[in-house]
């Protein structure tokens, strides 16, 4: 599987990156059917969640989409793996049936 992180102009620290790449590879060993998968980080102009992550991962036939919200890249991220699972999990049960 491959991904690419879209950062646009944020600075991204080597310890993120690092942890994003460790998080990717560890998605891949639970599913092997993920074709390749896009990361965009956006930074918000509001108050409270003010970054955001959308992760976008293509499977044969769909592409799953989770979109999340926090104070920090990190914590937006784990939600929208999170999310992502789930969907991975469901698609999963779906091609075995």
């Amino acid at each position: 599987m491959r991904y690419e992180l879209h950062a646009g102009t944020i600075p991204l620290s080597p310890t993120f990156t690092e942890y994003v790449e460790g998080r990717m590879k560890r998605l891949l060993s639970d599913f092997a059917f993920i074709v390749n998968s896009d990361i965009f980080l956006q930074e918000l102009g509001v108050k409270g969640a003010t970054h955001q992550v959308r992760l976008r991962v293509h499977v044969p036939g769909e592409t799953l989409v989770a979109e999340e919200r926090a104070s920090n890249f990190q914590e937006a991220f784990d939600a929208a793996l999170a999310a992502v699972r789930r969907q991975l999990t469901r698609y999963k049960e779906t091609i075995r049936s």
